[in-house]
């Protein structure tokens, strides 16, 4: 067990978000990530430019560093740019504010974070949903 998730339920995540994805007709790069951003499962999914994996995976960093969904991050972009730009001195990676990375939550504290890249940021979104809810068990 990684933080509280193990490679099987990570891989049930990721293929819940790639079944999203096909069902709702886009193509999808999907990453795992633990809290401290380090990668336990990315898929790059198929027909997908190669970069869409990085993105994901630098959404679902994100999401684990600011304990939120990275599309809240826009409004404090917005409202107070420097904060982004700071935190992005503090970490490994440069946060980002795209849509489709959500924070992993158990029992109330952040674990990890999902990530999902290749669509539009509300599809991606969705997708990561859909990875949330094979991970609680639903």
């Amino acid at each position: 067990m990684t933080q509280g998730i193990g490679q099987e339920r990570a891989g049930a995540a990721v293929a819940a978000a790639l079944e999203c994805a096909a069902r709702i007709g886009v193509q999808v790069s999907v990453a795992l990530v633990d809290v401290a951003g380090f990668d336990l499962v990315v898929v790059r999914g198929d027909g997908t430019p190669g970069f869409t994996a990085g993105i994901a995976r630098r959404k679902a960093a994100t999401a684990a560093a600011f304990r939120r969904p990275t599309a809240e991050l826009r409004e404090l972009e917005d409202r107070r740019p420097e904060v982004i730009e700071l935190a992005g001195e503090q970490l490994r990676f440069r946060p980002t504010t795209l849509g489709g990375g959500l924070p992993v939550r158990l029992n109330g504290d952040v674990i990890g974070g999902i990530g999902v890249s290749g669509a539009t940021p509300e599809q991606d979104t969705e997708c990561a949903a859909a990875a949330l809810t094979a991970l609680s068990g639903g």
